[in-house]
């Protein structure tokens, strides 16, 4: 079953230019004339709607760093452990 991201009418726009790859501009051209969304402006619209928001999530990390007084050896080699990160750039890293 086809997505169909609908605009809704209370939505504000803002009209911007992206460059991408041929190959994707095709991509997002068949996807709006099979129907599967609104136009090619919906369907990078989409994409980018369900991808998390990473700087907002970067400044809230950094918020709770400072607030926790930042981050000691052992929880920061925890972190690269469970993210699998050889080097993590985080705000308050000693």
């Amino acid at each position: 079953m086809a997505v169909h991201m609908i605009y809704a009418w209370f939505m504000s726009f803002r009209r911007i230019t992206i460059s991408v790859p041929e190959e994707i501009a095709a991509k997002a051209q068949r996807a709006a004339d099979a129907g599967q969304v609104e136009s090619v402006s919906a369907y990078f619209a989409g994409l980018a709607a369900a991808e998390p928001d990473w700087a907002q999530a970067q400044e809230i990390l950094d918020q709770m760093i400072e607030e926790a007084a930042g981050l000691d050896d052992a929880a920061r080699g925890w972190a690269r452990l469970v993210l699998e990160a050889g080097d993590i750039d985080v705000a308050g890293a000693a």
